[in-house]
């Protein structure tokens, strides 16, 4: 017994120790995010050390992030495996080598890539005139950036702060404003920019400082300048000062004195976009300015809390029920999708590396090995605005990796279909609330050197959004290649930008040639005045600072020409931004069928391009987007731009939407022929029945047709009348707004399916019972015969003619209802069946469909088919009073008995 109790014992402590380890992982691999709020933390406690190892404490120097992390981290290997680091640098490539809008690109990330909102870029290495040396790109762009990369090595990896002070080296090059003159950047002094990790990984850094620092040229101390106001360290005439009482007696930090975590949402709004966490804080948004990157870009604000409970002025914002955003709302950190790709949590295996013969594979990085190589790539998905680091393009969680479409979206017909040619994004971000920026001119300067800008959602005018009314809008759809180069819609803004460029390679040109165009000193130049100022008060407005005439741009172009700038020019583009969050849930997404199946549907919706058309000229789309631009620039009579998608050209076939006019002019010509010949016919006859006596017959019933004919006349007529019915209303849903698509188009597929079977019970029952031969024209004679019955219809019917063919059992159909059945039954009922079971089978064998080719082709050919049923219908239901009485053959075909005039009649 005493025995069992050890064994007993061991097996608990063995229990005890598992779960008390797996308990410290989890709240590791958390990031502290629980315990981080109350102040805590399980980091280690961790010496401060300056770029030489030693503790600052000792030195008074400022502290490196890479020898400080480094003691338990690699952060070489870290530096060297971020592309958020990186951005571009192992990517470079010579001007104008790359399919790129941009002829002075020098690589696809913020280093070298250029973009017109910031409108500042980097000189290629030999340009003549320099806009951005890199000491001085660090400043501008620094602030975006996190360290490292180029901001501390150069193009053959050698550390910045090692370089020689050699002026004509292109690193060591800046622009000096003062002296207008290139000269030399001393990286000893300045030092290099390390990668932060107190940026993303402590809480409250002080981005504020860390971007003072940057634009000071204190390359050095902006990772020190972050600690700033956490009771570290201070600064006091240029000197680092830091806190002893901040750190133990070993020298490490205290562990209440800095909280170490996962990157938390605030950190990652540090640089992308506006993230606010705060639920019992309005939320605010002062303007739209670049600072907040990805909401400039795009309207996309990361917040749980409910759009009615912000601090915005926002119209109808009391029934705005939502959140910003849903995910934040259900606590989903930014982390939790774009995660690290080698954090064993969030490992997958791909199916290019996993093994055949493994349905699961149980090795995993070590946690050990992880926390000291965590890998700084993070998953990504694919935008239209960039396309750094492709090779990590759609690494990230995408909308299937935790949602169910199987178990959800049940209302939704053709799922597959819908979200083949749809992404998630497209009915769950149907409107964004926060303004975003739609155009940029930087062919004008305001008085601070700013471009003219325009922000889409924006009612009224006023320096911020405090006097303003923020109206949203509706994101544009447009086709986004993926990486299997399909296309799905997706919702975009567009910014459109037109600004001046020179020379040949051409070049944006530079800012401070701008500023010397159209300022003196301070002041507009007197000639600016005098072409710009229309109401003469000595000042420049929005309204006024506008390209709209000949003589204005002449006047530029000759300033421009006097600073030897040769050959200046008006360019302009339009950059589609993708918008993947701003998600909301099912109650607020789009879920109306006619808001996509009608004649005004949101996959058309255009969206505004800009009021102003600087030097009249028109943008175009940027050709380095995976957006894929499917419309025209259409410029309006008021003098506006507008973008407006068309679906033909992204390959899509709306129902209800879309539709050859070629097809239902023709169509619906025939149909009102064949009723105006109908009715004419008709009138013709009442006409001459008035002239003519009436001669009284004798008649006999005759058993015409059997119950099983009748029943499947019958159900034929109810089938055929409710598709077209069903038919005009998906065609046309905006004539019958009031009855639901969705419902049409299930009962639609019901009676087509009824369609097809009772087609096929009747090609058996004719086949079975001979009465195939009804069907069938008799060769001999049969061109005679037709005339015959052709001519009665256009004469003989009026003169009270007799019937030039004997109805009987055994042949109930004339000549020209013979070959008329046999087109109907055998061409044209065939054809409709095979295109509707096409159009049906679009999302289940779509390499089918696209043989026929697809829903462009098989929707208009279907519809014409469509077209000719109803004039058939009407004429067939004309001819059926032609029989003795006029309700006769009809009478017929529902008891089975009919009249036969014993003259010899035929109908």
């Amino acid at each position: 017994m005493r025995t069992l109790h050890f064994h007993l014992s061991q097996h608990k402590l063995l229990a005890l120790a598992l779960l008390t380890g797996s308990l410290l992982i989890l709240f590791f691999l958390l990031g502290n995010r629980v315990v981080s709020a109350q102040g805590l933390s399980f980091h280690p406690v961790f010496r401060l050390l300056d770029e030489d190892g030693n503790n600052v404490l000792d030195s008074g120097q400022a502290v490196s992030t890479i020898q400080t992390c480094g003691a338990c981290h690699d952060t070489e290997f870290i530096q060297e495996h971020s592309f958020h680091s990186d951005v571009g640098l192992s990517e470079v490539f010579t001007p104008g080598s790359q399919t790129s809008q941009n002829k002075w690109d020098t690589s696809p990330g913020l280093f070298g890539k250029w973009d017109p909102i910031k409108y500042r870029y980097l000189s290629p290495e030999g340009d003549e005139r320099i806009d951005l040396a890199l000491a001085e790109w660090i400043m501008v762009y620094g602030p975006r950036h996190v360290g490292g990369g180029p901001a501390y090595f150069d193009q053959d990896g050698k550390p910045l702060n090692q370089l020689p002070d050699q002026e004509q080296e292109w690193e060591n090059q800046y622009f000096d404003s003062a002296s207008n003159n290139v000269i030399s950047w001393n990286w000893q002094n300045s030092g290099a920019v390390e990668m932060n990790c107190f940026l993303c990984h402590l809480s409250g850094p002080n981005n504020e400082a860390r971007v003072e620092a940057l634009r000071d040229g204190d390359f050095r101390g902006a990772s020190t300048a972050t600690l700033l106001g956490s009771g570290l360290v201070d600064k006091e005439d240029e000197r680092w000062v830091w806190n002893v009482s901040a750190f133990d007696e070993d020298g490490n930090i205290k562990i209440d004195a800095l909280t170490v975590h996962d990157p938390t949402n605030e950190n990652c709004g540090q640089c992308h976009g506006l993230v606010h966490v705060e639920p019992e804080t309005p939320l605010s948004l002062d303007e739209c300015t670049a600072e907040q990157w990805s909401t400039i870009t795009t309207g996309q604000v990361v917040s749980g809390q409910r759009i009615a409970d912000s601090g915005l002025n926002i119209a109808d914002k009391e029934s705005l029920s939502r959140s910003w955003d849903i995910h934040a709302e259900r606590v989903v950190n930014c982390t939790d999708c774009h995660y690290s790709l080698n954090n064993p949590v969030y490992y997958q295996e791909s199916d290019e590396t996993q093994p055949e013969h493994l349905t699961f594979d149980p090795r995993r990085i070590d946690l050990g090995e992880y926390l000291y190589r965590p890998l700084h790539q993070f998953a990504k998905g694919e935008s239209s605005q960039g396309n750094l680091a492709e090779g990590f393009d759609n690494s990230i969680r995408g909308c299937e990796s935790c949602h169910s479409l199987e178990d959800t979206h049940q209302w939704l017909p053709y799922k597959e279909r819908h979200t083949t040619a749809l992404s998630c994004e497209s009915c769950h971000i149907p409107e964004m609330y926060a303004p975003a920026r739609e155009y940029v001119d930087w062919t004008v300067l305001q008085s601070d050197s700013k471009p003219v800008t325009g922000c889409r959602g924006v009612s009224g005018e006023g320096e911020t959004f405090d006097s303003v009314l923020l109206t949203g809008f509706a994101p544009v759809l447009l086709p986004h290649t993926d990486d299997d180069g399909s296309t799905t819609l997706a919702p975009h803004n567009l910014v459109s930008s037109w600004y001046w460029v020179y020379g040949d390679p051409e070049r944006p040109v530079p800012l401070r040639d701008l500023e010397a165009v159209w300022f003196e000193g301070d002041e507009y130049a007197e000639e600016i005045l005098l072409a710009f100022d229309s109401d003469s008060d000595d000042s420049l407005d929005e309204s006024e600072l506008v390209i709209d005439s000949d003589s204005k741009e002449k006047l530029i172009v000759s300033r421009l020409e006097a600073l030897g700038l040769n050959n200046p020019r008006i360019v302009a583009q339009v950059q589609p931004y993708s918008i993947h969050h701003n998600v909301t849930h099912d109650d607020w997404a789009v879920k109306d069928c006619q808001s996509c199946h009608s004649e005004e549907s949101r996959i058309n919706a255009g969206i505004s391009l800009s009021n102003r058309i600087p030097g009249d000229v028109l943008p175009t789309f940027v050709q380095n987007s995976s957006a894929v631009s499917a419309g025209e620039i259409q410029k309006l009579v008021d003098g506006t731009l507008y973008y407006q998608p068309t679906s033909e050209e992204t390959g899509l076939y709306i129902l209800g939407h879309d539709g050859v006019s070629l097809v239902d002019k023709l169509g619906s010509l025939l149909f009102l022929g064949t009723l105006l010949g109908v009715v004419t016919h008709g009138g013709l006859r009442i006409y001459a029945a008035k002239r003519h006596i009436h001669i009284n017959s004798e008649k006999q019933e005759v058993y015409m047709y059997g119950a099983y004919e009748r029943l499947w006349h019958w159900v034929q007529t109810v089938v055929i009348l409710i598709l077209i019915f069903t038919g005009l209303i998906i065609h046309k849903p905006d004539i019958f707004g009031f009855l639901s698509f969705n419902y049409v188009v299930q009962v639609h597929n019901i009676m087509a399916a009824l369609l097809v079977a009772n087609a096929a019970l009747a090609i058996f029952y004719n086949l079975a019972s001979g009465e195939i031969r009804q069907y069938l024209p008799h060769p001999q004679g049969f061109f005679n015969q037709a005339i015959q019955q052709g001519t009665y219809y256009l004469r003989g019917i009026f003169r009270r003619e007799e019937h030039p063919f004997e109805k009987t059992p055994q042949r109930r159909l004339n000549p020209l209802q013979q070959v008329t059945y046999l087109a109907i039954l055998n061409i044209l009922l065939p054809l409709q069946i095979i295109t509707g079971g096409l159009i049906w089978g679009a999302q289940r064998w779509p390499e089918i469909a696209a043989q026929f080719g697809g829903l462009p082709l098989l929707g208009p050919f279907h519809t014409m088919i469509s077209w000719l049923f109803a004039s058939f219908i009407v004429m067939h239901v004309y001819l059926t009073t032609t029989g003795s009485k006029p309700l006769t053959n009809i009478r017929s075909m529902i008891v089975g008995w009919d009249e036969i005039d014993t003259r010899h009649s035929q109908a």
